[in-house]
């Protein structure tokens, strides 16, 4: 009876997508040889138990139908999502067996950083448990835009990282392109204070291969110097400098060679995202044909 639900489920996602899903899936049919990737020797896949999915890009369609939408992606052939702010008005919970019937694993969640504050910390928390998470974060921290100001912040998150340890769970801050702005008065880059100031054991970081680019700043050095700290991946395509976002593939970012510094990229999680959502599940489809086959040549 599971099953026969999340068929007739996936029917509605589908439709309710519109045309633009049915143009969306028909480009994608057609668009295998773009997710073919390279067969040089020595290449290697992204590990395809990694492959996960933002919610956020497909946040219309959860709103709608949470059912639905895990079980297109499921079908698509992703192994993790990753939500964003609510689960599809559905409880922790329900939410987890929605996922569970489709095979699915919630790796991380992101919030806003006041759900780390005060009384709402421990709910936010005690949702993550529920869903069997390993990481738990925020899309964004606020403060001021300086070293002083990066420097307050890291001192907090500091702290959430202490409470979501003793929950069990992984701290992480998802990083645009601000945190890697200079600091008017000394020139120095912002994120850095952050690497400086949190402790690597409390503290980790979702890298954004799209803002970090848009930022002007290459991200393989930090891969190379700090890989450990970016546990999980943002990967969106299209033109960073332009503020351009296209599905996987269709876009400007190299990710065979940014993915290229990776020295463990078994100890990583590839999450995919697209912050607009013209189709929905074309991105979803198109994107992960893509990363699947796609092959990286590491550089060390």
């Amino acid at each position: 009876m599971a099953g026969h639900n999340q068929k007739i489920s996936r029917r509605r996602v589908l439709h309710g997508a519109g045309g633009a899903a049915a143009v969306g899936l028909a480009s994608w049919a057609a668009s295998g040889a773009a997710a073919a990737g390279t067969t040089t020797r020595g290449a290697r896949p992204v590990p395809p138990g990694k492959i996960g999915f933002g919610l956020y890009s497909v946040r219309s369609l959860l709103a709608e139908n949470p059912e639905g939408t895990l079980a297109m992606l499921a079908d698509a052939g992703y192994s993790e999502i990753e939500p964003a702010y609510d689960y599809g008005d559905r409880t922790p919970a329900q939410f987890r067996r929605i996922a569970d019937d489709n095979g699915l694993r919630v790796i991380g969640s992101h919030h806003h950083p006041g759900d780390f504050r005060g009384e709402r910390a421990h709910e936010t928390l005690e949702r993550a448990a529920v869903l069997g998470q390993k990481y738990v974060g925020v899309s964004y921290m606020d403060g001021n835009q300086s070293v002083e100001g990066y420097r307050r912040m890291a001192e907090e998150m500091n702290r959430f990282g202490e409470l979501a340890r003793s929950w069990g769970l992984r701290w992480y801050a998802h990083l645009h392109d601000h945190e890697f702005h200079t600091d008017p008065d000394t020139g120095r880059t912002l994120f850095d204070v952050w690497l400086d100031h949190t402790d690597p054991d409390l503290v980790w970081y979702e890298l954004d291969l799209y803002w970090i680019l848009a930022a002007g700043v290459a991200p393989e050095p930090y891969l190379r110097a700090h890989e450990s700290r970016f546990p999980l991946l943002h990967l969106k395509d299209g033109t960073p400098t332009a503020g351009i976002e296209t599905d996987l593939g269709d876009g400007d970012v190299d990710f065979p060679g940014i993915l290229a510094d990776l020295a463990h990229p078994g100890a990583h999680h590839f999450v995919i995202e697209r912050d607009e959502q013209p189709h929905p599940v074309r991105t979803a489809n198109v994107s992960y044909e893509y990363l699947r086959g796609l092959r990286v040549s590491p550089h060390r």
